[in-house]
């Protein structure tokens, strides 16, 4: 039997989905309908709306302990009822944080105020939807807070998945934050190069810099595969750094396959987009008002969050935590780096140069002596970031280490400075959150590295 529902309160599209719902279960209860037929009717349902086998199971047990009125999922009008909340300060506190940064959710906040001591026994009291609740009393409903931030977002379309790990990895870079700067102390803004596995969806390399040159990306690509390894394929937007000489060279001899998506399609990577909109949510909001003053504290705390935070909790799309998937994923042909020296020479810049009867060679007007025979034309790798040494090549073979004969930039010229900005107010609570974090990172890290002396004990005792 229905519940006394006011019909007239209810929204139009409520009112279709419920009776969809009900068309969908008396179908399926209805003996005289063919069993083949019910499983089509069950199939269409699935697949038109999106929904699991465990919904239509939840539907049908609603369905049996209330009657049809278990399938309407109307909300009345919102009661007055007394707070759950009751500890002032605390209630003032999430009200503080939310005015300071509205777009932050309500798992951050628990995560904020568990990292003080002041709040931490308070909020461990609560539960995630009396929060909601307390913030939707107050104005401050998810709807409201994003309006409050007047930040859009965006949305993907179109999302397929690797069947295993390092099978594919997406690529992609964004702004960072703003940070004063070594030398002259005003606001310059970062920027970040990303890598996350598409299977697994655990971040495998990521870091800030000041630029978004070419060699910063090859850092982080670099980075990951040294640390996991060779992936089959890579999918990458159409940036400059990505669609470069070098770059491409650099993967043709990894044997890696590169896929660049068409303009104006970034939904073709969207896990990397979701990505970069959780960092941005999540990691670079609260970092940005941690009062963090270099790029090492800033990656330091980026790597805390990640390990800590991103690639232990369950992913929404998997269900599972994406380092336990990363690891179950990886397959047993997975190819890793075997010629350390090979490999660090793919990244080094090149250009040809003509050794004059000095026998000189000239880059970026510093000067390098060779052996090379006059009027030779040779191969020159460098690192743009130190020309202190260069190396001389032939036949894909470093032959040569050249050392400066004259000396006058140390390193290739650096690219223009952002424009200033008014630098961020500092929030405490967001400084105390990335503390805590670093420190379960190290926690982390010394459990890992620690030996299990009584699995050794035992097994000293069966031999």
């Amino acid at each position: 039997m229905m519940d006394r529902t006011d019909w007239s309160d209810i929204d139009e599209k409520e009112l279709e989905a419920f009776h969809r719902r009900l068309a969908l279960v008396e179908t399926l209860l209805d003996g005289s309908i063919e069993e083949t037929e019910r499983a089509q009717v069950r199939h269409d349902y699935l697949r038109e709306h999106g929904v699991c086998e465990r919904t239509i199971r939840n539907y049908l047990k609603r369905y049996g302990k209330s009657g049809p009125g278990g399938l309407m999922f109307h909300r009345r009008g919102v009661q007055p009822r007394s707070a759950r909340i009751h500890d002032e300060r605390l209630r003032a506190k999430i009200l503080s944080l939310i005015e300071e940064l509205p777009r932050r959710t309500v798992p951050q906040l628990r995560r904020l105020l568990t990292g003080d001591p002041e709040h931490r026994d308070g909020i461990e009291r609560v539960s995630d939807r009396t929060i909601y609740r307390f913030l939707n009393e107050q104005g401050l409903s998810r709807k409201q807070r994003s309006a409050k931030a007047t930040d859009g977002g965006r949305r993907s379309f179109h999302q397929f998945q690797a069947s295993a790990s390092m099978e594919l990895v997406q690529g992609d870079a964004r702004d960072g934050i703003w940070l004063p700067h070594a030398e002259t102390g005003k606001p310059r803004k970062t920027y970040l190069f990303a890598w996350i596995d598409d299977f697994s969806r655990r971040i495998l390399a990521a870091r800030y810099f000041w630029d978004e040159k070419l060699p910063r990306m090859e850092q982080t690509f670099k980075t990951m595969i040294l640390r996991w390894g060779i992936p089959k394929k890579v999918y990458l937007d159409n940036g400059s750094v990505y669609v470069a000489a070098q770059f491409a060279f650099v993967v043709a001899q990894l044997s890696i396959r590169k896929i660049h998506h068409r303009p104006y399609q970034a939904w073709c990577k969207g896990k990397v987009e979701a990505l970069m909109k959780t960092l941005k949510t999540e990691f670079q909001t609260e970092a940005q008002h941690a009062g963090f003053q270099t790029l090492e504290e800033l990656n330091t705390a980026l790597w805390a969050w990640i390990e800590v935070e991103y690639n232990r909790r369950n992913h929404s799309s998997t269900g599972e935590p994406p380092a336990a998937r990363f690891s179950s994923g990886l397959p047993d042909d997975h190819r890793r780096i075997e010629d350390l020296t090979w490999f660090e020479a793919l990244f080094l810049l090149r250009c040809h140069r003509t050794v004059s009867k000095y026998g000189i060679v000239k880059l970026d007007s510093n000067q390098y002596r060779t052996t090379a025979t006059y009027g030779t034309v040779v191969e020159v790798r460098y690192d743009p970031f130190d020309l202190r040494t260069i190396w001389r090549f032939q036949d894909g073979r470093s032959v040569e280490t050249l050392a400066p004969h004259k000396l006058i930039n140390a390193s290739s010229p650096a690219v223009p400075e952002e424009c200033a900005a008014t630098p961020t107010k500092v929030s405490s609570a967001a400084s105390a959150y990335f503390v805590t974090l670093r420190e379960r990172q190290a926690q982390l890290r010394a459990e890992a590295d620690s030996p299990r002396y009584e699995k050794l004990k035992s097994e000293a005792a069966h031999s």
